[in-house]
């Protein structure tokens, strides 16, 4: 109930800023390939929806700030082969704020570069087709990325984005609880392919 009211007052927001005159808004769909490092499995394996809203505003020639409010699926997947039949799948859904700085260097081609908050809705694992407790830890609340990507734009009002994020801090940690150094955990790590239609 809280992640809906939390929802409707972001995209709320969201409308009464693309009413402004100095902002532009619209909408974001796509995919997302995705992974969670420290997991043992090579990736990005799983693949998932993107989509939401964004606003975004000028205040150089070249230069933007863009706030989007999305909805991404992540998660990791392992499908049985020949060699060996173990199967495994973590779908972790979350809505996520990004803010990016964005630079336009090209008249077709923008670079952004931010950070983003996620909020997790919900989360389900399964090993061999049963659903499994990890037993070692859930996933925390929030997921803090750094994030890239970079735009080209296909007409005036549809540009296409490729975007790679990765958190900044665990997710949930590891299955023996061990940490080194810098890796403290498990860490989401998104490859986005996605479409941006300004309304």
């Amino acid at each position: 109930m809280k992640a809906k009211i939390f929802l409707l007052s972001i995209f709320l927001l969201i409308s009464f800023l693309i009413k402004a005159q100095k902002f532009n808004g619209g909408i974001i769909a796509g995919l997302s390939a995705t992974e969670i490092s420290g997991d043992r499995l090579e990736g990005p394996n799983k693949a998932g929806i993107y989509a939401g809203g964004y606003v975004n505003l000028y205040f150089t020639e070249k230069s933007s700030f863009q706030m989007e409010i999305d909805f991404i699926q992540k998660g990791s997947r392992k499908n049985p082969d020949t060699l060996d039949f173990s199967s495994y799948l973590l779908r972790i859904n979350y809505v996520e704020l990004p803010l990016h700085y964005r630079y336009d260097f090209h008249k077709r081609m923008t670079l952004e570069i931010g950070l983003s908050y996620g909020v997790l809705i919900n989360n389900y694992e399964e090993v061999n087709g049963l659903e499994h407790d990890a037993g070692y830890g859930n996933f925390k609340r929030g997921d803090l990325s750094f994030s890239f990507g970079l735009f080209y734009s296909i007409t005036d009002r549809l540009r296409f984005n490729i975007r790679y994020a990765n958190s900044i801090l665990a997710v949930r940690p590891h299955s023996d609880n061990q940490t080194y150094r810098w890796n403290k955990g498990q860490y989401n790590e998104v490859l986005s392919f996605t479409f941006h239609y300004e309304l």
